[in-house]
């Protein structure tokens, strides 16, 4: 994933880039609202530790930035995923999150346009993710650019 050059934009431009080392702390406070928004309590190692796995190309998850103004304003998370059935490989959408300030204006929209490019260009054959069914409005935007699958998921805890 590279990176985007924000020298000569136009006001208001919206640009999406693979998240880099000097970003940290913009995706740090993007993170943990993503993460207060999923009920979750505020783990500063928890965050620590997937900005690790973002960081480290030994880990397969990666990081989209999208920056309104240059001002990083939502983010997506994404990892390569085998499939077995078809012998492929497909890209998991694991975490989308755009701040209220920015929502909408088209980010999650251009965040997953570029995670479906990346998925082109990687020779994946499909881009998958999933969502609460109580997300109307982010539901709604999915609708309008996907095929729901025709699979219920299911978590079990490890025995």
């Amino acid at each position: 994933m590279g990176g985007v050059d924000h020298v000569g934009l136009a006001p208001g431009a919206l640009t999406v880039a693979a998240a880099v080392a000097d970003q940290h702390d913009d995706w740090c406070r993007l993170f943990s609202a993503y993460r207060a928004v999923a009920g979750l309590p505020d783990d500063p190692v928890a965050v620590e530790t997937v900005w690790s796995w973002i960081r480290s190309p030994a880990h397969a998850t990666g990081c989209l930035l999208a920056s309104i103004d240059r001002e990083p304003v939502g983010f997506a998370h994404l990892r390569v995923f085998e499939r077995p059935v078809t012998a492929t490989t497909g890209l998991w959408l694991d975490d989308l999150y755009v701040a209220p300030s920015a929502r909408g204006r088209g980010v999650a929209r251009a965040l997953i346009a570029q995670v479906r490019e990346l998925a082109a260009d990687g020779g994946q054959d499909v881009v998958r993710w999933t969502t609460r069914e109580s997300s109307d409005e982010a539901r709604r935007l999915y609708d309008s650019l996907a095929t729901r699958a025709g699979v219920v998921v299911y978590n079990a805890e490890p025995q």
